[in-house]
């Protein structure tokens, strides 16, 4: 059972928040804080204006929308936009968003602050024209004290968002506020956001020790003489634990209270069993009036990593069977609705997914919180690189100025997630620092040192070489390289205290309702942008005795049909273009499980599986995505084992047999295809 957190709390200030196009009168509550979602009634313009505040945004040039908002799936695939097979040829830009926001009480009597949960990318907010900060990354939550620059009456927010360089990541990114947008109001001494923290230690006897940190600031201008009361509730809303400090805070002073809660044999969050408790943190004047106070849901559960069995939840030894996801969702590009992603995610909790690399970055924190719901874990993603830039325009370009930043914001808003188990600091690093891998892992550390760090390998194919293989990190991640014969093995030989995952195992392709009998390796017969680039196309030299082998289904291909060699374009069929040295166009893949990079997600799953020191894997897709395809007029990547619709391939179901226990049968091809009567069909 979930509940509304304000349930729990008393209230003793009344603060109306009227929005220009909301005039609700039940906002008016007696809460000493509120947050207020500023989703609805936004002004917007694809463009750019320099002198933003001489234009009149309610004009024919503007238009009226809510966010979350994602103008870049809104316009046409093309080839003119700049954009290419990274991120799917959708147009790049510049847009601005306004929006008005009435207060019918002075701010100045209290903490406000402006809360984004992501806009992409290069993003500066104005507060009644006074700029209030630019943020470069486009995955993280962030914040601004809006305090000192709203009045009473209307104020007006605006936003610029710049993602005029059309390149800025490997894959599509979306643009604009795709995400939510709130404005928190507090009293004068609160809370500090996001400081409020609970880690679970386990005792050979089953007690647990709950580590609680919290914050508070008095911005008032007197001292004050109170008590904090801190409280546990069970996940049936039982207290289960009450302590009650004194303290004196003189004005402009801050506090920090650090805990230390036993509790004998508390109920655990799990996959099977995904129980939340909620820390209620109160500040009580010496009238034992309520100051402020704060509310947060976490989890009690005991991970352990090893080298020798993998992982282990509760004292419970289980394999990851785990799935890479972009954040975007199709036809919504990256502003998904909570309801479409939480669909999403039951698809795969039905498919026996029990864990979620965010690749390779930060998701929304609806994302997290159905995951703690619905008994996920999470493999919490931060940077696809680092200093270097990987696609010409990315994060790489602000990574030395703000990375501390912009670590700070995930690791804190994320830490209390029961299933966030794991932390990874970057993915497939082209030749990465040894000292900044440590200084990543060391300022994480200082902020949380719950969870292991590890990091997304290296992929062969782009002709990476292992680097940093000492592993200064907890956990041993492997991509691309993990999936060659005996890679496991080899680095646990030479290194048998290092703990391994597949941080992305296997990279399969599969289209749904397409079959091809002969197998097909990706850089000999449908080959990547950068194998074409590197001449490497067509050809598996290199490769030999390190992959494993995939057979023909027949001895000559049953289904020769399927060639792409028009595309659609409303009722008229357009030739591509085909200059490659190798075999036809394959832009479709069969569903087999005989088209991939290195191996079948059969084989990778019997080694995850086979071989107890490694914890399990994360294929290379739950879905197909959008971006880093092939060449027009492909928009999207095939490796899901969901296609971009949400419809499920074949491999659905495949890893439903190898991953779950519900008895299932299900078989492919199809069985009808016209014009094959009498010819034998490999049936799987």
């Amino acid at each position: 059972m979930e509940i509304n957190s304000k349930a729990l709390i008393l209230f003793s200030l009344s603060f109306l928040i009227l929005t220009s196009c909301q005039l609700e009168t039940d906002h008016e509550t007696n809460e000493v804080r509120y947050t207020q979602s500023l989703n609805d009634d936004w002004f917007f313009k694809l463009g750019d204006d320099s002198k933003y505040s001489e234009v009149d945004y309610k004009a024919d040039s503007w238009r009226t929308l809510d966010v979350p908002h994602d103008w870049s799936v809104e316009g046409i695939y093309d080839t003119i936009h700049g954009t290419d097979w990274q991120t799917g040829f959708l147009p790049a830009g510049i847009g601005w968003y306004r929006k008005e926001l009435v207060l019918e009480k002075d701010p100045k009597d209290h903490k406000i602050e402006l809360q984004f949960d992501g806009i992409y990318m290069n993003s500066t907010v104005w507060v009644n024209d006074v700029e209030v900060g630019t943020q470069h990354y486009g995955y993280t939550t962030f914040f601004y004290d809006v305090t000192d620059f709203l009045k009473k009456g209307k104020n007006t927010i605006a936003v610029r968002v710049d993602n005029s360089k059309p390149n800025s990541a490997r894959w599509y990114t979306g643009a604009g506020i795709y995400r939510n947008v709130w404005l928190r109001i507090m009293p004068k001494a609160h809370f500090t956001t996001n400081e409020q923290f609970v880690a679970s230690t386990f005792s050979d006897d089953n007690e647990v020790t709950l580590n609680t940190l919290s914050e508070f600031a008095n911005k008032d201008n007197q001292d004050l003489n109170a008590t904090l009361v801190q409280k546990i509730l069970s996940p049936d809303l039982e207290v289960i634990s009450n302590l009650e400090e004194k303290f004196t805070l003189n004005s402009a002073d801050t506090k920090r209270f650090e805990k230390q809660i036993s509790l004998n044999e508390p109920e655990l969050w799990s996959i099977e069993n995904p129980r939340r408790h909620i820390l209620v943190n109160q500040v009580l004047n010496e009238n034992n009036k309520l100051i402020d106070t704060d509310t947060t849901y976490f989890g009690i559960r005991k991970t352990e990593f090893s080298a020798e069995w993998g992982f282990k939840l509760n004292d419970e030894n289980i394999k990851i069977k785990g799935v890479c996801i972009h954040q975007d969702a199709g036809l919504y590009g990256v502003a998904v609705p909570e309801s479409i992603l939480l669909h999403r995610l039951k698809m795969l909790k039905d498919m026996g997914v029990n864990a979620i690399r965010t690749s390779h970055n930060p998701f929304s924190p609806e994302f997290y919180t159905l995951c703690d719901q619905l008994g996920i874990l999470v493999l919490d993603e931060v940077f696809d690189g680092w200093e270097k830039p990987k696609a010409d325009h990315d994060y790489g370009l602000y990574f030395e100025e703000n990375w501390q930043k912009d670590v700070t914001n995930w690791v804190k808003n994320n830490r209390n997630h029961p299933s966030v188990f794991m932390y990874s600091i970057g993915n497939e690093v082209p030749k990465p620092n040894p000292e900044t891998q440590k200084k990543l892992y060391d300022f994480i550390k200082n902020i949380d040192d719950s969870r292991p760090i590890t990091q997304g390998g290296f992929d062969p194919t782009r002709g990476m070489e292992e680097a940093l293989k000492g592993n200064q990190l907890d956990v041993k991640g492997f991509n691309g390289d993990g999936e060659e014969m005996g890679r496991y093995q080899a680095f646990h030989d030479e290194f048998p205290t290092v703990p391994v995952i597949g941080t992305e195992v296997p990279h399969t392709y599969q289209t749904r309702g397409v079959y091809r009998s002969q197998t097909h390796w990706r850089r000999k017969d449908f080959p990547a942008k950068w194998e074409i680039n590197s001449k490497q196309a067509g050809t598996m030299k290199g490769l030999e005795g390190k992959l494993y082998p995939l057979p023909d289904l027949a001895d000559k291909e049953v289904f020769p049909e399927e060639k792409t060699t028009h595309y659609k374009v409303y009722d008229s069929l357009i030739p591509i273009d085909n200059p490659n040295p190798w075999k036809e166009v394959l832009y479709y893949q069969s569903s087999y499980d005989n088209a991939t990079v290195r191996t079948s997600a059969r084989k990778s799953w019997q080694n995850a599986e086979e071989l107890d020191f490694v914890m399990g894997e994360f294929r290379w897709t739950g879905f197909d995505y959008l971006g880093e395809t092939n060449q027009w007029p492909s928009r999207f990547a095939n490796f899901g084992v969901i296609d971009i619709a949400n419809i499920p391939k074949d491999h659905y179901y495949l890893y439903q047999s190898l991953w779950t226990e519900t008895p299932m049968v299900h078989l492919l091809p199809h069985w009808t295809h016209t014009g094959k009567e009498g010819v034998k069909i490999p049936v799987v």
